[in-house]
């Protein structure tokens, strides 16, 4: 039987004041379906707290929904154990991780892969799963890649095929470009000057420096330039300037907000969807293999302590975080 505290140090959201703050008085969870976690650090999803509309959260709410941290607690059927180093992707509709101690569900976590610290596996789950969805179930651009039971990388499945990355150097982006570089796709994505060396660390194509050039601008009207698929992790302008570039029959995806189709209606066959992310633990799985063979890295835009939150928030809400924000909770690694 696991030994805890009678309070801990955890982040307040307030629903109706829309005010974050830190309390040392908040209880410990409990739970027999999500295993009980020490939390080592979590990551802020931008624009997170404007969700209290769209979920049920009480008045005092905890955020963030990407953790990592050590299993403590036993789940009945779960293949986890206490001491086990993970991290997942807590659905934002239960309470978040931005505490010492939390809740997750074993179809939600994976381990951690041994070459990747706690700090940035914290920064791997909502972003990597949202790029592996987007590229290969909402984009259909191919079969996914996979490492095989001999430990070697299937990959290819997308030969042939382009693909374009709207915010390139976003955590999500950057997840993006290097999943469907592993695809075999020719990949290309938008991004600021200052990222474009970063990019091409990762292995992107070509960048299109978007504060000089509009998307529509690049292809000029010529079709041999437009992508099988088009992934949208920005909104606004960048997104419906996306809409240019799809071929007739690909697919156009989206995350970000304010999703619409163009005015006169989508190319001709375009698949097209807007969708959130499922926390799914086999997937995080089949990522990580990719991190811990060194195909897929990590970047972490910067870490702060919890007693920093409202930097750390301040950060992510400027839109121009490379990689994740994270929060670092626990010492242990």
């Amino acid at each position: 039987m696991a030994n805890f505290p009678q309070t801990q140090k955890a982040l307040i959201f307030n629903t109706k004041t829309n005010a974050l703050s830190l309390t040392n008085a908040a209880p410990i969870p409990s739970s027999t379906e999500e295993h009980i976690i020490k939390v080592h650090s979590t990551a802020i999803t931008n624009g997170e707290l404007t969700w209290a509309s769209f979920v049920n959260w009480p008045t005092e709410h905890v955020p963030t929904y990407d953790v990592s941290g050590t299993i403590v607690t036993e789940v009945t059927g779960s293949k986890f154990k206490p001491g086990d180093k993970i991290y997942g992707r807590i659905d934002a509709a239960r309470e978040g991780t931005a505490r010492q101690y939390a809740t997750i569900l074993p179809s939600e976590t994976a381990l951690v892969p041994k070459n990747l610290s706690m700090t940035d596996a914290a920064s791997v789950p909502m972003s990597a799963l949202t790029a592996w969805q987007a590229v290969f179930e909402q984009g259909e651009l191919s079969a996914s890649p996979y490492v095989d039971e001999a430990g070697e990388v299937v990959g290819n499945q997308a030969k042939g095929k382009r693909a374009l990355i709207l915010g390139a150097a976003g955590g999500v982006g950057l997840f993006a470009v290097q999943l469907a570089k592993i695809a075999g796709a020719t990949v290309l994505g938008t991004a600021s000057s200052r990222n474009e060396e970063f990019l091409k660390g990762l292995g992107i194509d070509e960048v299109i420096n978007y504060t000089k050039t509009s998307v529509e601008e690049w292809i000029g009207g010529d079709e041999s330039k437009k992508f099988d698929l088009v992934f949208a992790c920005v909104g606004g302008k960048s997104m419906l300037d996306g809409w240019s570039a799809v071929k007739e029959n690909g697919a156009y995806v989206s995350v970000g907000p304010g999703f619409k189709e163009p005015e006169g209606g989508k190319p001709k066959g375009v698949k097209s969807a807007w969708f959130v992310m499922d926390s799914r633990g086999s997937e995080l799985e089949l990522i990580g293999r990719f991190i811990g063979k060194g195909l897929v890295k990590t970047w972490v835009d910067s870490v702060w302590t919890i007693e920093e939150y409202d930097k750390a928030f301040a950060k992510t809400a400027t839109g121009h975080a490379r990689g994740k924000v994270v929060i670092k909770i626990g010492d242990e690694e």
